[in-house]
């Protein structure tokens, strides 16, 4: 008789071992999930904390030659923070009484511009409203996948 009560506690110490692996197991597993998500919001948000990108020229040029419809010369500036990584903006733009839809920072050309640290770069905003008085800024980057991520942080420059 005694040998199968010390059988059983040997049992019962197993299966206590066991329930507690598979507790283990089954926290990590979650744990894991959450913050293997939660790492790419964390990575795009310390790469925008470090973005400064804002308008420090904007001149309509087509009201000096005369041209319909409405074109602007952008001259935007990024701040010597951060990695050398490219780094994108959308604009709009901004009248008494309208504002453009979003648009990329482009050359003459149609071509994206890209800033890197401490770049001051001229493109043009096409086709948007008349008599603009503001610009807003809002800085990009392309994450390893060529997809867009943009950044909370936008830049207003009245004019």
């Amino acid at each position: 008789m005694k040998n199968k009560k010390g059988l059983s506690t040997v049992v019962t110490t197993l299966i206590i071992i066991l329930l507690v692996l598979v507790a283990v197991g089954i926290i990590w597993g979650v744990v894991n999930n959450l913050l293997s998500k939660s790492e790419g919001t964390i990575e795009s948000s310390t790469k925008c904390l470090d973005l400064d990108v804002r308008a420090i020229k904007v001149l309509n040029v087509s009201a000096m030659n005369g041209d319909e419809p409405v074109n602007y010369s952008i001259t935007l500036h990024r701040k010597g923070i951060g990695d050398n990584e490219y780094v994108y903006a959308k604009l709009v733009i901004f009248s008494a009484i309208d504002n453009s839809p979003v648009k990329d920072f482009v050359s003459g050309d149609g071509t994206l511009l890209g800033l890197s640290p401490l770049d001051t770069l001229t493109g043009y905003l096409n086709d948007t409203v008349a008599n603009a008085t503001k610009i807003e800024v809002t800085p990009y980057y392309l994450d390893e996948n060529g997809i867009e991520k943009i950044c909370s942080g936008t830049n207003t420059f009245n004019f």
